[in-house]
């Protein structure tokens, strides 16, 4: 069986760990986090919140009611009320030398709270090389860029407004219209951004750089009008099935011509290597899709 996973929100990632340690027990694990932003107009006012993806353990699903063994909650109750007996203690000036850190009682305190709390500490995690990967905006007229070859553009740039639950996508560069207005220049990003603004939602424009991206004087003509949009925020879409080289040639490219704020990556199944994405420099958001002859 597959570890359980679900979602929780909520205003702060102190409050949600405390809340995933009361509801679900000591081993539930916070696997992903998000901050998210609502709403607003460039980032004025606008309403945060975090979004944390919960794992639970295969072998059973569980409770608040039983997430720690009953001798074992009996037993930190038990420690609880003795820590607060202490602090009670603290304000009293005379009974200020009854309990000290050298005592043997400490030392048995701290003993039975590590037998009732079940063993040894677990490592300290090792902290992220980048920070995650931001929320696509979502704000009325915000103009966000999805740059990267031409089907994986179009694909991260609906998953993003999928997750925002609100935007328009267009279209760019080498991909060919679909039925809107094309973004691929100053003028169109304006045209975009005051459609986004009578609508209410922001515009994320899939810009294509052709099916297999390559160096050269195709894509120096292809990108050169990105700075001028001005957009937003820019993610770049990059496949870690592709050799490493070859993709961070093209998006040294990219990032000299637009500021870069975030990665989609896609194809985690179709290599062995799928740290090397981190290589590039930037926070990294994975986009799921299957591996050739896999059903979705």
């Amino acid at each position: 069986m597959e570890p359980n996973r679900f979602q929780l929100e909520g205003a702060t990632l102190r409050e949600l760990k405390a809340r995933i340690l009361a509801e679900h027990g000591p081993e539930a694990t916070i696997v992903a986090a998000e901050r998210v932003t609502v709403g607003g107009i460039r980032g004025f006012f606008a309403r945060q919140h975090y979004e944390v993806t919960v794992e639970m353990p295969a072998r059973r699903r569980l409770h608040a009611q039983d997430s720690v063994a009953l001798p074992t909650r009996l037993g930190i109750a038990a420690l609880l009320d003795d820590a607060d007996e202490a602090e009670a203690r603290a304000h009293d000036p005379a009974a200020a030398d009854r309990l000290s850190t050298g005592s043997d009682r400490f030392a048995a305190l701290m003993d039975e709270l590590t037998f009732a709390t079940g063993g040894a500490p677990p490592a300290a995690a090792k902290p992220p090389r980048f920070p995650a990967a931001p929320a696509a905006l979502a704000g009325a007229g915000d103009l966000v860029l999805v740059v990267g070859p031409d089907d994986d553009a179009l694909e991260a740039a609906r998953s993003l407004v999928l997750a925002a639950g609100s935007g328009e996508v267009r279209v760019g560069g080498a991909l060919p219209g679909e039925g809107g207005e094309r973004v691929d220049d100053r003028r169109g990003a304006l045209a975009a951004r005051a459609g986004g603004v009578a609508q209410g939602h922001a515009i994320v424009v899939a810009f294509g750089l052709g099916r297999g991206v390559e160096p050269g004087g195709d894509l120096a003509r292809t990108i050169a009008s990105l700075g001028a949009m001005e957009p937003d925020q820019t993610w770049l879409v990059v496949d870690a099935s592709r050799k490493a080289d070859d993709t961070a040639r093209w998006v040294q490219a990219v990032a000299a011509a637009v500021p870069i704020d975030a990665v989609v990556a896609v194809g985690r199944e179709l290599t062995a290597s799928p740290g090397t994405v981190d290589d590039l420099g930037f926070p990294v958001r994975w986009l799921g899709r299957s591996a050739p002859g896999r059903s979705r």
